[in-house]
């Protein structure tokens, strides 16, 4: 896995055990940045606190997270708002069943990959994380060369403007 840029991975499960193994195991072969929450109010309010940081950045999340008191949700619920912030954060979520799939096919909105959660999941993890930076890049590199483009036709309009102008005030 190979980025020129830095990446910002959210890791967020109230289990701190998981977190704790989560941030001992991870070690893609990339320049990033790990958070991890135990709590979806404060990975919410770091989100937003950062939603002027460009980085590409991936959230991994338990499918369900409970907060204190009775408030559980889970991690299809919460896709919504996180992509509300940031239109182009990629979400993954760990569940514990491989079925979790067929439920959420009902929503509108997708996470980019699940992930069952047992002992092999980072070697199911770093491929998605690799598929996601290279679709990351090819999406940059197509907005680059639109925005190159659209700045070539716009000097050739401008030549051509010029020296139909040109050509005018000199007749």
């Amino acid at each position: 896995m190979k980025s020129t840029k830095n990446i910002t991975f959210y890791f967020v499960d109230n289990d701190t055990d998981e977190l704790d193994y989560f941030r001992e195991n991870f070690k893609p072969k990339l320049n990033f940045n790990l958070l991890t929450f135990s709590s979806v109010q404060m990975f919410i309010n770091k989100l937003k606190s950062e939603e002027k940081n460009k980085n590409f950045k991936i959230v991994v999340i338990d499918n369900i997270i409970t907060s204190r008191g009775m408030n559980t949700r889970t991690a299809l619920e919460l896709i919504p708002p996180i992509k509300s912030m940031d239109k182009e954060i990629e979400i993954i979520i760990f569940a514990d069943s491989e079925n979790i799939e067929l439920k959420a096919t009902s929503s509108n909105v997708k996470p980019a990959a699940f992930v069952k959660k047992d002992s092999q999941y980072f070697i199911r993890l770093y491929p998605i994380i690799s598929r996601l930076i290279s679709e990351y890049n090819l999406k940059k590199k197509q907005r680059s060369v639109k925005y190159t483009t659209v700045f070539v036709i716009s000097i050739i309009i401008f030549v051509i403007l010029f020296l139909i102008i040109n050509n005018y005030i000199l007749s």
